[in-house]
């Protein structure tokens, strides 16, 4: 279903299933949660353009049908609000904020029930997502509630990275950033009843306007989270899942935003991520301080050391962080990819860089991109559809038969190794020699005081 423009009544989902006889059944559910950093987007764009799950179905294998379901869920000012007189307001159900994952939960119920009548298991679903899809579809697994709802999850470049105590808001700080948002709109009042009326009946557009432009993240609120993700894994209070981590190779293309960054532009881009106490000590360890603005410099260029100090930081490191939580005491298979991908139809500049969102059209099968909402002025040519279907039959192996196929390697912390997807040449394991150290040692002195910040 299409909806038009932002409004609370969006939860709708889309199914795509392949005309098959009547008497074919109980087929593998694959269900995806589109990205926009819990603020926007909907899967609605891909009718027909993007999310479209009929391209999965025609360019799968045949001895491998699948049913493809996209969903929508609440964002921003609607997703997050985080107030003690919404908490009270059901004992039964002591949550607020998080209205994303609530929505994501009801549509995972909802196909549980239903999904038979158009042909589904109900016990073999699997679930896909990129970007902040990628960091729910993770999430999912420390959630209240989610267990036994579906069997694995491909996490597509997750930002913010499951990994990372930076990814989430603590109660206070969504406590104190609810409030403030109704003192601004006037809706402050003594009376609970009154308060939460006042919010009802404002408009979306007001709410929006006072929302700004913060970042909606979710909130450990110790009940709908009981646990910090990384924490639910390594207590064993994570769902028992396999998990597929992976990301593109310039999901931060510094050099093409900024090709001129001098040593002070870099060390400024690295303290606004890791903060003024860490960031000599990063710059120090990558040799940031001596890095050069010439564009012919190559590995000393400074936007390209920021870019590789970003990727350890947002993506590598945190995979890192999850798999090694998962190993210590799991049986779960764990796997990881980077993903370069060539694109040959973007709508933004410059052609052919496998930036963030870029693998998408690639894994739906579609020629568009990740930017826009209408079909590129473009077609592929055989090669780059080749490897798209390539991609799309190791997603396919994996919502069939929750691994990918075989020349994957699992993921082992002693020889850890990621998978290579390229479209110049084989599909090839390589090793992953990342040293994520440091970026650990930030994530265990942020950790403790974070999760001390209850409201």
């Amino acid at each position: 279903m299409h909806i038009p423009s932002q409004d609370e009544q969006c939860l709708y989902l889309n199914i795509y299933k392949p005309d098959l006889p009547t008497n074919h059944s109980s087929l593998p559910v694959f269900v995806y949660i589109h990205g926009g950093a819990h603020n926007h987007g909907c899967s609605s764009i891909g009718v027909p353009y993007l999310y479209n799950g009929t391209n999965i179905i025609t360019h799968s294998p045949p001895d491998q049908p699948v049913i493809v379901i996209t969903i929508n869920y609440r964002l921003g000012v609607l997703a997050d609000m985080f107030l003690e007189e919404l908490i009270e307001e059901d004992p039964q159900w002591p949550t607020a904020g998080n209205y994303m994952y609530l929505d994501m939960l009801s549509a995972l119920r909802w196909i549980q029930k239903n999904i038979g009548d158009y042909g589904g298991d109900s016990g073999n679903v699997r679930l896909f997502g990129q970007s902040a899809g990628g960091l729910s579809v993770v999430d999912l697994g420390a959630v209240r509630g989610s267990s036994d709802l579906y069997l694995t999850a491909i996490s597509e470049s997750g930002l913010g990275s499951p990994g990372s105590i930076s990814s989430y808001y603590s109660a206070r700080n969504a406590l104190e950033y609810s409030n403030s948002l109704v003192k601004r709109i006037n809706c402050t009042n003594e009376d609970k009843k009154k308060l939460l009326e006042c919010l009802r009946n404002a408009s979306f557009h007001s709410l929006l306007h006072v929302y700004t432009d913060r970042y909606t993240r979710p909130i450990i609120d110790h009940y709908l989270f009981p646990l910090y993700p990384p924490d639910a894994i390594r207590e064993h209070k994570y769902n028992n899942i396999n998990l597929i981590m992976g990301h593109n190779d310039f999901e931060q293309p510094m050099c093409l935003e900024h090709p001129q960054m001098n040593s002070t532009q870099a060390f400024t881009e690295i303290v606004n991520v890791v903060g003024s106490k860490w960031a000599p000590i990063i710059a120090n360890y990558y040799n940031l301080t001596n890095c050069s603005s010439d564009v012919n410099a190559n590995t000393s260029r400074c936007c390209n050391i920021v870019r590789l100090i970003l990727m350890d930081k947002t993506f590598e490191c945190d995979i890192r962080r999850i798999f090694d939580g998962f190993h210590e005491n799991s049986k779960n298979e764990l796997y990881s990819y980077h993903l370069n991908c060539y694109p040959q139809c973007p709508l933004v500049s410059p052609p052919g860089v496998c930036r963030h969102s870029s693998e998408v059209p690639f894994v739906f099968g579609t020629v568009s991109d990740g930017d826009s909402q209408i079909v590129s002025n473009c077609t592929w040519d055989n090669q780059t559809r080749q490897f798209s279907n390539e991609i799309i039959a190791q997603w396919i192996h994996i919502a069939t038969t929750g691994q990918p196929l075989s020349q994957w390697s699992v993921y082992d912390p002693k020889t850890p190794e990621y998978f290579s997807i390229t479209p110049d040449h084989d599909f090839v394991s390589q090793t992953w020699n990342r040293n994520c150290s440091l970026f650990d040692q930030i994530e265990r002195d942020s950790l403790s005081q974070f999760l001390n910040e209850k409201y």
